[in-house]
């Protein structure tokens, strides 16, 4: 898959005014940069892939803005015969969580559940492309770039402290740590530099 055809997607289940529309463009531009930043540090990341996955992550908000967007997004892009890069849907979403915690949370429904196990669907091991992601997705708000710690509060208070969000941050800031290891400075302070050319 490549930007073409992720942009095709896009457009063919969503509007480009939609707020999460320009949300993916820039995930997808902070995602290349990412990836291109530790590509330069003589680490092998595929950066178009990083770029492409990031234009798809929230493709399951065509279908609304509920915990369950990101099996919305993935069974959308199998639908269009893209199950590979549509895991990134469910991997950003989930967060290092199994299929049934995510069930447990209404991530996804039993019988959804059931259908992944049978097709023993992972998502256990995000590849560096996914990781990048979903950092991205955590540093880039409807209004430009923020830090996960900003992310995450204005979360809890958009929808409740839930104990979820917490988590969710947690594993984000691991992942993020993981990355920083990678580029010899935090994901936010790379994005930094170039915030200008993510917007």
């Amino acid at each position: 898959m490549n930007r073409g055809d992720a942009l095709f997607l896009l457009g063919k289940y969503g509007s480009r005014e939609a707020s999460w529309h320009a949300h993916c463009l820039h995930v997808s531009a902070a995602a290349r940069r990412l990836a291109e930043l530790i590509s330069q540090r003589d680490r092998p990341v595929d950066v178009e892939r990083a770029a492409v996955l990031g234009l798809l992550h929230d493709l399951g908000r065509s279908r609304g803005h509920t915990l369950r967007h990101g099996i919305e997004g993935y069974l959308l892009a199998r639908a269009e015969g893209h199950e590979e890069e549509g895991r990134i849907c469910l991997i950003h979403i989930l967060k290092g969580r199994t299929l049934e915690e995510g069930a447990r949370l209404g991530m996804l429904t039993q019988q959804e559940l059931r259908e992944l196990k049978k097709q023993c669907h992972r998502n256990d091991c995000p590849s560096l492309e996914e990781k990048i992601v979903c950092v991205a997705d955590a540093l880039m708000s409807d209004t430009g770039l923020v830090s996960i710690e900003e992310k995450y509060a204005n979360a809890r208070r958009r929808y409740g402290a839930l104990p979820h969000h917490y988590e969710d941050e947690a594993w984000t800031q691991a992942i993020s740590a993981e990355l920083a290891e990678l580029l010899g400075r935090t994901p936010y302070e790379a994005l930094s530099e170039a915030s200008s050319d993510l917007l």
